[in-house]
C-alpha cells in the first residue's frame, strides 16, 4: 500500500512540476515538429471547478501521462492570466472550460472539445486526435497563425470583454459575408451559439462541410439553438405530436445519422419535457432513439430526483434507456449512475451488470476503485 502511494505522489509531482513549466506557442510548435507529436493544449482558469478536478485526478493518471509524454507536447494556458490566452479566445472557439484544444505541428487545429474528462474519456480524445492527423485531417476553418487583423471586429471585442455580441449585430455581419465558408467566417456565430436566419439557412442547407470546417461539437450548440428556434415556430398555434412528428421529418434530411439523433435529444427536450412535461413521453421517446450526448442523462436523472417525481414507472424508464445508451466506454461517472438507479429501482441484475463495467473501466485506466469491487460483488 506505502508502495502505490509513494508511485502516486511521485507521478504527481511530476506533473506538476512539467505543467508549471511556461512554454511559449512558438517553443510548443518547435519541439513537435522535432519530435513527430501532436500539441495539446489544456485551457482554464484559476476558480474553475472541473479545471482543477482535470489537475487533481486526470493528468497525473498513469495511463493518461504515459500516453501524453509519448505522443504530445503539452501546455496548460489560464485563458484569464496568460497573454496566450487572449490569442486563443480570439483563433479558437472556448464557450466552456476546460477547453481541450489539439493542433498539429503547423499548428493547424485537429480537435476541439471542452468539459471534463475522466481518463478513460481522455484517451479516447488522443487516440481520435492521433488517427485524424495521421489522415491528414484538420479543422481548415480556424486560422493555424493569428493576425488579429484577419477577425472582425467586433467578434475580437466581444472574445476579450464578452459584451457586444447581440442579434442584430449577427444579422448585420450576416449581410457583409462574401462567402461563409472562407476561414473565420462562422466564428461569430459559434462563439454566441446563435446565428440569424440567412446564417442558420446557410449552415443548415450544408451542415457536412460546415462540420468539416470547425467540428461538430463546436457547431452543434448553434444547430440547436436553430433547430429549437425552427421548433417553436412550427408548433405556435398546435402542439400535437403529429406536427412535432411532421417538423422532425422535415428537418431530418439534414443531417448525418450520428448527428440527427444528438439534434433529436435537443427537440425532445424542448417538446416532451419543456412544451408538454411529460418526463414518460420523453423517456419512451429517448429509448427508442438511443444516443448518449454530454451528461443531459445523468442531469435529467439528477433533477428527477430532486423534483421527486422519481415513479416506479419512471425508474423502469430510467433504467431501459440506461440499457440503451451505457456501454463500457462512455465514462465513470456516467456507468455509476446507471448503477445507482438500478438499485434504486431494485433491479439488482442491472445493478451488478454496472457496477462490474464500473469496475471493469475503472482498471482499464488506472483509476481507484475504492468502493467498485464490494459494488461489483468481487472480492
Amino acid at each position: 500500500m506505502k508502495k502505490w502511494i509513494t508511485i502516486a505522489f511521485s507521478l504527481m509531482i511530476a506533473f506538476s512540476a512539467f505543467a508549471q513549466k511556461q512554454t511559449t506557442m512558438a517553443e510548443a510548435l518547435k519541439r513537435a515538429k522535432k519530435e513527430n507529436k501532436l500539441i495539446f493544449i489544456d485551457c482554464y482558469f484559476t476558480g474553475c471547478i472541473p479545471c482543477k478536478q482535470m489537475d487533481d485526478h486526470v493528468f497525473p493518471n498513469a495511463a493518461v501521462k504515459e500516453e501524453m509524454d509519448k505522443n504530445f507536447v503539452f501546455m496548460k494556458v489560464d485563458i484569464f492570466k496568460d497573454k496566450l490566452g487572449d490569442t486563443l479566445k480570439i483563433q479558437h472557439i472556448l464557450n466552456g472550460f476546460p477547453t481541450f484544444l489539439t493542433l498539429n505541428a503547423d499548428g493547424k487545429l485537429i480537435s476541439s472539445t471542452s468539459g471534463y474528462k475522466d481518463p478513460g474519456n481522455l484517451l479516447a480524445l488522443f487516440n481520435d486526435a492521433k488517427a485524424k492527423a495521421d489522415q491528414g485531417q484538420a479543422l481548415s476553418g480556424y486560422s493555424a497563425q493569428f493576425e488579429e487583423k484577419n477577425y472582425p471586429s467586433f467578434y475580437v471585442e466581444f472574445c476579450k470583454t464578452r459584451k457586444g455580441l447581440t442579434a442584430s449585430k449577427l444579422a448585420e455581419y450576416s449581410n457583409t459575408v462574401k462567402d461563409f465558408k472562407a476561414p473565420n467566417a462562422l466564428l461569430p456565430y459559434l462563439v454566441a451559439r446563435s446565428a440569424d436566419d440567412q446564417a442558420a439557412a446557410v449552415i443548415l442547407k450544408d451542415y457536412k462541410a460546415f462540420a468539416a470546417l470547425y467540428g461538430e461539437e463546436v457547431l452543434q450548440p448553434v444547430v440547436d439553438v436553430v433547430l429549437t428556434q425552427r421548433l417553436n415556430t412550427a408548433l405556435k398555434n398546435n402542439q400535437e405530436e403529429r406536427t412535432f412528428n411532421n417538423f422532425l421529418s422535415e428537418q431530418r434530411g439534414l443531417f448525418p445519422e450520428k448527428i440527427w439523433k444528438i439534434c433529436l435529444q435537443t427537440l425532445s427536450n424542448r417538446y416532451f419535457l419543456a412544451m408538454k412535461k411529460d418526463t414518460v413521453a420523453y423517456l419512451k421517446f429517448a429509448i427508442q432513439n438511443p444516443v448518449l450526448h454530454q451528461y443531459h442523462f445523468n442531469a435529467l436523472y439528477s433533477s428527477a430526483m430532486v423534483k421527486n417525481s422519481l415513479t416506479s414507472e419512471v425508474q423502469k424508464l430510467f433504467c431501459q434507456w440506461a440499457d440503451a445508451i451505457i456501454t463500457e466506454d462512455c465514462g465513470l461517472e456516467l456507468i455509476k449512475t446507471a448503477a445507482q438507479m438500478n438499485k434504486r429501482a431494485n433491479n439488482e441484475q442491472g445493478y451488478n451488470k454496472f457496477m462490474k463495467m464500473a469496475l471493469a473501466y475503472a482498471n482499464r485506466y488506472k483509476m481507484p476503485t475504492n468502493g467498485l469491487e464490494a459494488g461489483s460483488g468481487t472480492k
